[in-house]
């Protein structure tokens, strides 16, 4: 079995990464990488980067124009033949938005995961992570302070949100992807987790999912991967936004923070999100048709 997780940056991404890969473990199943293969890792493998041994993890950059293999900032080539990588890569990773080549790649895996975190708590995520040592060496930002990052990034964090889950959402059933939601593994993980496991076609033992349970929750991780992870909440935004600041992600996502069903005030409680039973396209449609996507990236 391979196995592409989709994600935007700061949605739970290194936690499905390390649920994937403790279910294939417990599963029997081979895990194989194609960056392992290359020369580069070698070298590579000793950075110090955002989390351990990132070097070896198979980031994928699906794009307009290729399709691109990657390791943080220090390397970007062309995959040589998709069929290959797949092979090799059965556990691949991307952060890439919906394009034309969607489709075709994502066909070279049997399985497609995808995980969503309300885009309040991301946009605050993203803004502190951009001063972390790893993001100011590899990605630095011009601005001076999280807050200054946030109050210039916010909208575009907001509409990039839009643009990625939208189209995601929107082509859910032809590519035959699976939703999974970083708060309900927060507050569900066991009801998440099953639900999972039958789209990927395993079953593992009660003891063995209780042990994966305990092995992926957050202060577990956070001794593995320090500089990746910091608190690993849902709905910070309810005290760490201001009354303005939740209006515009209403305007700006709201439409589709309700076809997830999240909150779009405080006064409406901790619901959690799921996926509709039936996918609303013509309003997705609408939703996408009014943002500029080529001013987002």
């Amino acid at each position: 079995m391979n196995i592409l997780q989709v994600s935007a940056p700061k949605s739970g991404s290194f936690w499905l990464n390390t649920v994937l890969k403790k279910t294939l473990e417990r599963a029997g199943e081979d895990i194989s990488y194609f960056i392992k293969t290359r020369p580069e890792y070698q070298i590579l493998k000793h950075k110090k980067l955002s989390f351990k041994d990132q070097a070896g993890t198979d980031m994928l950059d699906i794009e307009g124009d290729g399709v691109f293999f990657r390791v943080s900032s220090l390397l970007k080539e062309p995959v040589p033949n998709i069929a290959d990588y797949s092979k090799k890569a059965t556990l691949a990773w991307t952060h890439s938005t919906w394009c034309q080549k969607t489709p075709e790649v994502f066909t070279f895996f049997d399985r497609r995961v995808c995980i969503v975190r309300d885009p309040r708590d991301t946009a605050l995520s993203a803004a502190k992570f951009a001063f972390t040592p790893y993001m100011q060496e590899h990605y630095p930002s011009p601005y001076k302070s999280v807050e200054e990052f946030f109050s210039a990034e916010y909208e575009n964090l907001l509409e990039q949100w839009v643009w990625l889950y939208g189209n995601y959402l929107l082509h859910s059933k032809d590519l035959k992807l699976h939703f999974v939601f970083y708060e309900n593994l927060l507050k569900s993980f066991p009801k998440e987790y099953d639900s999972l496991l039958k789209y990927l076609e395993l079953e593992l033992p009660a003891q063995e999912k209780q042990k994966i349970e305990s092995e992926v929750s957050f202060s577990s991780m956070k001794e593995e991967s320090p500089r990746h992870l910091r608190k690993g909440k849902s709905r910070k935004w309810v005290d760490q936004l201001s009354i303005e600041e939740i209006e515009k992600a209403s305007i700006k996502a709201g439409a589709l923070m309700r076809i997830f069903g999240y909150p779009l005030t405080p006064g409406e409680g901790d619901k959690l999100p799921a996926i509709p039973r039936e996918i609303p396209k013509k309003e997705l449609q609408s939703i996408l048709e009014k943002i500029d996507w080529k001013k987002l990236y």
